[in-house]
């Protein structure tokens, strides 16, 4: 099965985000820190991350370099809900929150090849 890390300081959300992959057949696992984030790519076969933009400590951005450096070309999806300016300068897929179930599964499915 393939497993997707979602990180997201708001665990409500996080899990919003895990039931929805999960009913689309994802293994999934959380983490409520970017340092979580980080130990849980560590320590599992991560096929994508989608991480939260602002977590406290260190950021989704920053997490999603950390990550890209521990398994090089892991896809990474970020959240957030800022405004557009982020989304438009990031060089990564960009979700703003709150987004549609079915926005989630599709990014999810096409950067994994489904």
């Amino acid at each position: 099965m393939t497993c997707v890390l979602v990180a997201d300081d708001n665990r409500q959300f996080a899990e919003f985000v895990r039931a929805s992959l999960e009913d689309a057949g994802y293994d999934v696992l959380t983490a409520y820190s970017g340092l979580a984030a980080v130990a849980a790519v560590e320590h599992n076969d991560v096929a994508l991350a989608v991480l939260d933009v602002l977590m406290p400590g260190i950021s989704g951005d920053a997490v999603a370099e950390r990550l890209q450096q521990i398994v090089p070309g892991l896809p990474v999806v970020l959240m957030t809900g800022a405004d557009g300016a982020f989304a438009a300068a990031s060089r990564l897929p960009v979700l703003r929150k709150p987004f549609p179930h079915e926005e989630l599964i599709a990014i999810v499915n096409r950067l994994l090849g489904r």
